[in-house]
């Protein structure tokens, strides 16, 4: 009898996938990507209205043997009612034979995967000397890219958080000291923008004006915008001595170039700094900043490497198909 295996954020995060473990696979995903060895179409997006939009995000390599397609809903409001603002969920195929092999939570997915991304160009663009970590948002993006920064900048020692809810700054400041770093909680997002690496986690909000200042990160800071950069002035970006993004034809592609706070074109890609066609820094006072839509392929990459561990450890629920 054919199964599916069906992994629930419980699941996924009982596996424990190393951030080690996460950007190896990306970085391999990466490799195959370009040497044009994978299939990887710009997300689709649904919009509703402000703030409202479903999305669907599709991509195929040949190792390991699998397609994926990742369906998410966001809903700006979805504080009202208690929820994540972003919501989906991850179908697994076989790539040779199309048959479905596993559905997973795409939440929890998600933060591995974009916390790995960043990670990623940061083991590129980053100083490895970097020692301070500044956050403008405190939701769960912010807590992956804790861990996962920190695993490729293990000189890091200090975090600065930075909410438009003190509690969220306050909680994940607590966790910072739990896990061994100094912590504070920063009134102003200035704060944060002083650190050698920074995080901004601001989530869509209707009416949200931009409000940071590209010309007010020190000189050898890595930026890691998770969130295509709305909190950004966008006239000012350009003045980063490095632009990356994660990968080059999606942030061409139009949709997806109009939600970018800065359009492009980028100095980087992830593709060609894993292939090294393209430099990371050469300078340790450049400022670097990595902004990005997030991108089909990280999402099979971390998928192929959870359903793995998954194998490994028996966890997981498994239907008839």
């Amino acid at each position: 009898m054919r199964r599916l295996l069906y992994l629930s954020s419980e699941d996924i995060a009982a596996l424990e996938i190393k951030p080690r473990a996460a950007r190896e696979a990306l970085a391999h995903a990466f490799r195959l990507h370009a040497e044009g060895r994978t299939h990887v179409q710009p997300k689709l997006t649904v919009p509703i209205g402000p703030g409202h939009f479903f999305q669907s995000l599709c991509a195929a390599m040949p190792d390991p043997p699998f397609a994926t397609t990742k369906w998410i809903g966001v809903a700006a409001d979805n504080d009202e009612r208690g929820l994540p603002n972003v919501n989906g969920l991850i179908v697994v195929s076989d790539f040779t034979t199309g048959v479905p092999v596993a559905v997973l939570d795409g939440n929890s997915l998600t933060v591995l995967r974009t916390a790995a991304m960043s990670a990623l160009a940061a083991s590129y663009l980053a100083r490895a000397d970097s020692s301070t970590i500044g956050f403008i948002g405190c939701g769960a993006q912010a807590y992956g890219h804790l861990a996962s920064l920190r695993d490729v900048l293990p000189g890091l020692r200090k975090a600065v958080c930075n909410s438009r809810r003190r509690s969220s700054a306050e909680k994940l400041a607590v966790y910072a000291r739990e896990i061994g770093l100094d912590a504070e909680v920063a009134d102003h997002p200035g704060e944060a923008l002083a650190c050698d690496v920074v995080v901004t986690t601001v989530p869509a909000q209707p009416g949200l004006e931009p409000f940071l200042d590209a010309s007010l990160p020190r000189p050898g800071c890595f930026v890691a915008a998770v969130d295509l950069g709305r909190p950004w002035r966008g006239e000012a970006l350009r003045t980063f001595d490095i632009l990356a993004t994660d990968d080059h034809a999606q942030a061409a592609d139009p949709a997806n170039r109009a939600k970018l706070r800065y359009p492009g074109p980028f100095d980087a890609d992830l593709a060609s700094l894993v292939a090294g066609t393209a430099t990371g820094r050469t300078d340790e006072g450049q400022r670097a900043m990595f902004l990005f839509p997030g991108f089909a392929l990280g999402d099979l990459a971390i998928a192929a490497e959870v359903i793995a561990e998954a194998g490994r450890t028996g966890r997981g629920l498994h239907l008839p198909l």
